[in-house]
């Protein structure tokens, strides 16, 4: 905390000064002012916590300091030491909440206390304030929330009234808008931020970034696998060019520190009676604006005709392409989807941008790098005329997925044989899968395939899956309240008589009996 001592004697700042122990009191800095006007400036330059001050003072006296303070700022804890024992200055300080009157000569002790009493002052207000401000974040929250699910309805009476009840300090016709951010959370992920932190974050960030407030109030957050979505409420005079520089900021913020690269629309003026339909307007358009990372729109600036036609891929799809490298299948499926569009400039970039994002992440989940395909100078000679026509973006997809078999390739070559093997099963155990399968992963026979494996890992292909999956099983089974034939479906057996006779075979008793006497006491050794 900071003290300013005000005081034309300046013996009297020297002796407070260098005879309070600043580092047992908390004080961080001692400021120093011989007159009313002085303390006026360092007032405003410093913005002290405490302030002791003289009465007697030239240029302007410690009372209209006093004024000036309270008037300014009512939390700085303000104490006069001074030689007027003065009733009238006793009462005006009482009643702008002074609290200490120390007369001189003083004591240093006595100084120490007030100085002591007007710290704990301090904390008091702001534990209150941080209570106060905890009390406000969690109702304007609460209430914004609401409003995006729909719960307040969009009635303007029942709006209204649930806005009474809630306590809130406006209504159902206050005007707002929404910036509506979205963001793919891989990279962060990747790079240990836990989805709890980025949802804490976000909604700080956005109140910061957005509102400058200190806070979480006026920002609700969402997320699933793959994203998070953040609603910040903005009153609705608040110029819209204005928060686009604002959202400029949390763009280049959340590139910087979170590895985030979100895309924002910013919403048109509304009252707050609409705001379901209006977040479910906006869900609705980022679903086909989610991969344009970076950029900003303005809601009532959209091409809705174009963006209500835009065709969205099937990432799924494509990556069992990918797996089956099935190039026939792959550019079936697109020629199909530029079939159905209006194949115009805008369409196909959308399509670009989601068909890149599919390549980027698929390339992040092998461990590799995607640069190692979009710096490719074909690629990149076919990418800038990808947008042009249906034809020219065909190309631009058939050469990425072409330098993708290769490169995929190259790296399946310089893997072990059993690594190749023993991953794809990892990852695709809980499906219906067979030694053929694994065999077309690895690059050989199937035949050699099984002897390698056999020889390498002393059991078969087929005793390895069964091991997987009957490990997650019992997992389920204590974890879950899924009934035995979901588990077994879920871990890849589709009949729950051959499942119950392999999991009795490894474990030595039932699916049944694991879960009703709690796993593994009863395990087989």
């Amino acid at each position: 905390m900071k003290l300013l001592v005000c005081d034309d004697d300046i013996s009297t700042i020297d002796v407070i000064q260098s005879q309070l122990d600043c580092k047992e009191l908390g004080i961080s800095k001692i400021l120093r002012a011989y007159n009313g006007v002085m303390a006026r400036e360092v007032i405003d330059a410093e913005n002290p916590d405490l302030i002791l001050c003289d009465i007697g003072m030239p240029l302007s006296n410690g009372l209209e300091v006093l004024e000036y303070v309270y008037n300014k700022n009512p939390d700085i804890e303000f104490s006069f030491l001074t030689c007027y024992e003065s009733f009238e200055y006793a009462q005006k300080a009482i009643r702008y909440g002074v609290t200490s009157y120390l007369t001189k000569p003083f004591d240093l002790e006595e100084v120490k206390v007030c100085i002591q009493k007007m710290i704990a002052n301090v904390r008091k207000k702001k534990e209150k304030d941080t209570r106060e401000q905890s009390q406000y974040d969690s109702l304007m929250s609460s209430v914004f929330r609401q409003a995006c699910d729909g719960v307040l309805g969009t009635d303007r009476e029942m709006v209204d009234a649930g806005l009474r009840i809630n306590g809130v300090d406006f209504n159902a016709d206050s005007k707002w808008r929404v910036v509506f951010s979205c963001a793919d959370i891989t990279d962060a992920i990747k790079k240990t931020w836990s989805k709890e932190l980025l949802l804490f974050t976000a909604s700080k960030i956005h109140d910061e970034v957005i509102l400058d407030y200190i806070g979480s109030a006026h920002t609700v957050v969402n997320s699933d696998d793959r994203f998070i979505w953040s609603f910040c409420f903005v009153q609705g005079e608040t110029d819209r060019d204005a928060l686009k520089e604002r959202c400029e900021t949390l763009i280049s913020f959340g590139n910087r520190y979170m590895s985030l690269n979100p895309v924002v629309i910013i919403s048109d003026v509304f009252s707050f009676y609409q705001a379901s339909n209006v977040v479910t307007e906006l869900y609705d358009s980022m679903r086909k604006l989610r991969y344009y990372s970076g950029k900003i729109f303005y809601q009532d600036q959209l091409n809705k005709e174009a963006i209500e036609t835009s065709p969205a891929l099937n990432e799924s799809q494509i990556l069992w392409y990918f797996k089956k490298r099935d190039s026939a299948g792959y550019g079936e499926y697109l020629s199909n989807i530029l079939e159905n569009c209006n194949g115009s400039e805008q369409t196909l970039d959308h399509l670009r941008r989601e068909l890149i994002n599919i390549y980027i992440n698929h390339f992040r989940d092998n461990g590799m790098s995607s640069n190692t395909i979009f710096m490719d100078p074909d690629i990149i000679a076919l990418d800038e005329k990808s947008n042009t026509g249906k034809k020219a973006f065909m190309k631009y997809a058939e050469g990425l997925f072409n330098l993708q078999q290769i490169k995929l390739q190259e790296q399946i070559d310089s893997e072990d044989i059993i690594i190749r093997a023993k991953r794809y099963i990892d990852e695709n155990y809980h499906e219906n899968i067979d030694r053929n399968d694994v065999a077309a992963v690895a690059f050989v026979t199937p035949n050699y395939l099984s002897k390698l494996f056999k020889s390498s890992m002393n059991m078969n292909l087929r005793e390895y899956i069964n091991q997987l999956r009957i490990e997650e099983a019992k997992r389920l089974l204590l974890s879950t309240s899924m009934s035995v034939s979901e588990i077994a479906s879920y871990v890849g057996y589709f009949n729950i008589s051959y499942f119950s006779t392999v999991f009795h075979k490894i474990v030595g008793v039932s699916p049944f009996d694991w879960r009703t006497e709690g796993g593994s006491e009863n395990e087989a050794k």
